[in-house]
């Protein structure tokens, strides 16, 4: 039986963790993963019900990529790889901006390469971006017509590469879905981000004993919407299935939640009480009080439905 080639960029981060677990069912058993990242491990290792090769490559030289596609042939194209913090992005625009841009410039190049030299080839690709391009001013859930005014410099490389995408779908005939997801949180996500920092400080008092504890944050009153990892991971494989090509979908609750109220509801199920501090260093320039979107555009194409509620998102992280 014929495997269904996987590549995933990224490999080595959290979301590419959740994708792996949604893979790894006996329904794909004939799954066959090629991952990329910088600085992980080679060799190839068994899952229970596929097989998963990862490589260590910097995804900015092109000549790795285009080896790898026209070798692997890759029929479903998962490119998570970035540099995804907003924080970092304002301390480190250039590395952000251009390296972002860079490596999805040499996939689609990759890609495009495999196409002309076997014209038969064809590659289902999901490119994943990011809800930081819309104007967030208002209340109004976002709709994928909203208006596009990023506010930091992450925000205008994922809108540059949103452009990328167009051009070599109209153009070259690339099959491409892209999303806009929304905040997304889980277990194994990195503490750089807001979420994960909390649920590390009030892990770090529980072990050390504290019934109470200060916790050092940005601004916490802002209102965001935000999704558990694994129903975002279902959205992406219901839009390979289903989503239409050179079309962006919103990925998001289409409801929001005050940061301040996780850190309350995280303090309770580890029964810690908690004072926050605002730290000055942790604050971002035009942070914006609300990000609501819409995902009605999702549901109508797949019958898309979130399935975990905040509290059993936070448990997960918490273990």
């Amino acid at each position: 039986m014929q495997k269904e080639k996987y590549l995933i960029t990224g490999i080595g981060g959290f979301v590419a963790r959740h994708i792996l677990r949604f893979l790894d069912t006996p329904d794909n058993k004939t799954v066959e993963i090629i991952g990329i990242d910088r600085g992980i491990g080679g060799g190839t290792f068994e899952m229970q019900h596929c097989v998963c090769r990862p490589i260590s490559a910097d995804l900015r030289d092109v000549a790795v990529l285009e080896s790898v596609i026209s070798q692997f042939q890759p029929q479903r194209l998962i490119h998570l790889a970035a540099s995804s913090s907003v924080g970092q992005s304002w301390h480190e625009p250039a590395k952000c901006l251009c390296g972002n841009l860079t490596i999805l410039l040499n996939l689609l190049q990759s890609v495009k390469a495999a196409m002309t030299a076997n014209p038969s080839y064809r590659c289902r690709g999901l490119i994943v971006g990011s809800s930081e391009i819309y104007d967030n001013a208002g209340e109004t859930a976002l709709t994928e017509t909203a208006p596009l005014k990023p506010q930091n410099p992450y925000a205008v490389g994922r809108m540059a590469q949103e452009e990328l995408v167009r051009l070599y779908t109209e153009h070259f005939g690339l099959d491409i879905v892209s999303t806009r997801s929304f905040l997304h949180i889980g277990s194994g996500q990195h503490e750089r981000f807001a979420v994960a920092s909390f649920i590390r400080q009030l892990l770090d008092a529980r072990r050390s004993g504290k019934k109470e504890t200060v916790l050092n944050t940005g601004n916490v009153d802002l209102l965001r919407d935000i999704a558990d990892v694994r129903d975002v991971v279902r959205a992406y494989f219901l839009l390979f299935d289903k989503g239409q090509s050179g079309e962006i979908y919103n990925v998001c609750t289409g409801k929001t939640t005050r940061l301040r109220d996780i850190i309350a509801k995280a303090a309770d199920i580890l029964g810690i009480e908690t004072k926050i501090e605002i730290v000055p260093e942790l604050l971002r320039p035009n942070d914006v009080p609300v990000i609501l979107g819409s995902c009605e555009k999702l549901k109508e194409r797949t019958g898309w439905q979130p399935q975990f509620s905040l509290e059993d998102t936070l448990r997960s992280m918490i273990g």
